[in-house]
């Protein structure tokens, strides 16, 4: 661990870096150096998509001025093979994202290029145990899960819930919300909302059923996700809780299902 550099990747976020890379951190090389390549994506062998962590070059941290706090950052690159959204697009809507619940802010978009600061940590999918299909499949782990991890996954949930509606309250919907789209940041704690590029805003020729449509989509994966929490915990109260059974008919094909299983561990309790 001594051998490490802690670098800052946002106003409130740091990670440790092989001291190899120390150099080029302080004074970048011409062009970006790529760290590590998360996802890939091609069609017949050309190149789509590209998500990168990288170290940012003179030449990005001249263009964008964050790259010079944070040159250690999260770029998304387009090639002209895939249809996409305007990187504008996505900078503007986190941008917003940011100034409601406190993102840390985007660095810097071109026409086919991405950046924004890296939130250390874990995708929520990734610490959720309920990832088999079809979804009663989750019961048997549901009625097994610890207690400790049960509880923790439910704050989550109820934070995500509640900075979600916050978007919702300001106009703006996120599009993607599964659950590997919320990262777990273990310092400061907290559950954080990434990739905007399907984000919705509410326009004013936008009608209230379609607002209604998009809000409830973005919601519909937690709450689906918080009555299998329950399953482990029993009932719980609150919003979060409030919000999942009503809409547990349209959550899952056999609903009651779900409720007999709450109500078998409320009873235990």
């Amino acid at each position: 661990m001594d051998e490490d550099i802690t670098v800052p990747v946002s106003p409130r976020h740091s990670v440790r870096l092989a001291r190899e890379y120390e150099t080029i951190v302080k004074k970048g090389q011409r062009r970006d150096f790529v760290v590590r390549t998360i996802t890939k994506r091609e069609a017949g062998g050309v190149p789509l998509m590209t998500a990168e962590i990288v170290i940012a070059g003179e030449e990005t941290r001249q263009e964008f001025p964050l790259a010079r706090d944070y040159p250690l950052h999260f770029r998304k690159t387009y090639f002209p093979g895939r249809l996409h959204g305007d990187p504008k697009d996505e900078f503007e809507r986190q941008a917003r994202a940011s100034a409601v619940i406190g993102l840390p802010h985007p660095i810097g978009h071109t026409p086919s290029v991405f950046r924004t600061c890296l939130i250390p940590g874990q995708p929520y999918s990734t610490l959720s145990p309920f990832q088999t299909e079809p979804v009663e499949a989750n019961i048997p782990k549901a009625r097994e899960l610890p207690l400790a991890a049960a509880a923790g996954l439910w704050l989550l949930a109820e934070r995500a819930v509640s900075d979600l509606m916050k978007l919702h309250a300001s106009g703006l919907c996120h599009g993607d919300t599964e659950l590997h789209n919320f990262i777990v940041c273990p310092a400061p704690l907290e559950i954080l909302p990434i990739d905007f590029e399907g984000a919705q805003e509410r326009k004013p020729e936008m009608s209230d059923e379609d607002w209604a449509y998009w809000t409830q989509r973005d919601l519909d994966p937690l709450l689906r996700h918080a009555v299998l929490i329950e399953v482990s915990l029993g009932a719980q109260s609150g919003t979060l809780a409030e919000l999942a059974a009503a809409r547990m008919d349209k959550l899952f094909k056999d609903p009651g299902r779900f409720r007999r299983e709450i109500g078998r561990r409320s009873d235990l309790d």
